[in-house]
C-alpha cells in the first residue's frame, strides 16, 4: 500500500525532473514572448537567421542531453565545486561520467555564445550585459545555498518516509527546491553567458555586424491606435475652449 507513495518521491527527486520543469518553464516564457522571438527568427539579416536556428538548436539539444544523461543540479554547483581548495571537498554524490559532463558543458558554452550574439544584436550593449552580469553573480550565491539545504530536506524526507502524509510535506519542500534551482540554473547560465557577451559584442562592432534589427512587437499596438483616432475629426483645441468661472 505504501509503495506507491515512494515511487512517487521517488520520481520528485530525479534528477530529470529538473531538467523537465525546466523545460516547461521556458516553453512558458517563450509563448509569452513570442512577438519577440518571431522578430529574432524574420531578422532581416540572413547571417543572424541563421545564428538564431543554430543557437535555438544548440539549445534544445542541451536540454535533452542534460535532462536525460547529466544533471542540472549538479551542473549550476559546478562553480562552487572546482573554487574548493582540496580535492576532498570537490566530491560529488552520485557522479555523472567525465565524458557526459563535457559534453555537456560544451553544448551549453556553445549555446551561452549563441544567446550571447542574439542578445547583443536584439537586446541591449555592454552596459545592459554589465548590468545582469552583476545582478546574477549577486543572486547565484544565497539561490545556491537556498537550493543545497532545501535539496538535502528533501532527500533525507524521501529516505525516511513512506506514507501519503510524508509525501504531501514532501512536495511541498520540492516545489520550493525546485523553483530555488531553477532560479540557481538560471543565474549560473545568465552569468556564463554575459561574461561572454562583452567580448562578443567588440567582436561584433569590429565586424560592424550588430547593426540593430528592426522589430515588430508593437505593430499592433500603432495599428489598433492609428484605426481608433482614425475616427475622429482633426478639430482645434481653441474650439473647445470655455471660460473658466470662479466657484461659488
Amino acid at each position: 500500500m505504501n509503495e506507491l507513495p515512494v515511487s512517487i518521491q521517488n520520481i520528485l527527486v530525479a534528477p530529470w525532473m529538473t531538467g523537465l520543469s525546466l523545460i516547461a518553464v521556458l516553453l512558458l516564457i517563450a509563448r509569452l514572448n513570442r512577438a519577440f522571438v518571431r522578430d529574432i527568427a524574420r531578422d532581416s539579416s540572413r547571417f543572424w537567421r541563421v545564428t538564431a536556428f543554430m543557437t535555438l538548436a544548440l539549445l534544445g539539444v542541451s536540454l535533452i542531453w542534460v535532462t536525460l544523461l547529466d544533471n542540472w543540479l549538479q551542473l549550476s554547483g559546478e562553480p562552487y565545486r572546482l573554487s574548493r581548495s582540496w580535492e576532498s571537498q570537490r566530491v560529488v554524490f552520485d557522479p555523472v561520467a567525465t565524458e557526459i559532463r563535457t559534453v555537456s558543458i560544451a553544448l551549453l558554452l556553445a549555446t551561452a555564445i549563441g544567446l550571447a550574439a542574439l542578445f547583443a544584436r536584439h537586446a541591449g550593449g555592454y552596459v545592459l550585459q554589465l548590468g545582469i552580469l552583476i545582478v546574477a553573480t549577486v543572486a547565484w550565491i544565497p539561490l545556491f545555498i537556498f537550493q543545497q539545504r532545501l535539496n538535502l530536506l528533501v532527500i533525507d524526507a524521501v529516505e525516511s518516509s513512506s506514507s501519503w502524509a510524508g509525501l504531501a510535506g514532501i512536495t511541498a519542500f520540492w516545489v520550493l527546491r525546485t523553483a530555488f534551482g531553477l532560479l540557481s540554473i538560471v543565474a549560473t547560465a545568465l552569468t556564463v553567458t554575459f561574461l561572454i557577451a562583452p567580448f562578443l559584442t567588440i567582436i561584433l562592432d569590429l565586424l560592424r555586424l550588430r547593426v540593430e534589427g528592426t522589430t515588430t512587437e508593437a505593430d499592433t499596438f500603432f495599428t489598433a491606435l492609428e484605426d481608433r483616432s482614425g475616427g475622429y475629426d482633426d478639430v482645434p483645441v481653441k474650439s473647445h475652449w470655455r471660460p473658466i468661472r470662479r466657484p461659488m
